[in-house]
């Protein structure tokens, strides 16, 4: 949602930069100062999302990683608690085997 606001705002830039280039009624000195303003400021404003948009990622990457360490040790907790009832049903049936082996 984020990203589509910023590109927006580029492109919303870029248009009206156009558009006052064309209707511009300054003389060409003029026009190319403040084209020059506009390109500016939009590149300010392009490194300052940016940076928003970096640091963003980077808790988002932080949020997925603590998250798969948790699924990863919650899988692991089931893989040890149906590995120990299928070591007490082994042991049992072992049991019952000894049982009517003897008998």
């Amino acid at each position: 949602m984020k990203h589509e606001s910023f590109f927006a705002l580029v492109a919303g830039l870029a248009a009206g930069v156009a558009v006052g280039v064309l209707f511009a009624p300054d003389k060409g000195s003029e026009t190319r100062r403040k084209l020059k303003e506009a390109t500016q400021e939009g590149c300010e404003i392009a490194k300052v999302k940016g940076e928003e948009l970096k640091e963003e990622m980077s808790r988002l990457r932080d949020t997925l990683a603590k998250e798969g360490e948790h699924l990863k040790d919650e899988a692991r907790e089931r893989i040890l608690f149906q590995l120990e009832k299928l070591e007490k049903a082994l042991a049992k049936q072992s049991e019952i085997d000894d049982q009517t082996s003897q008998a």
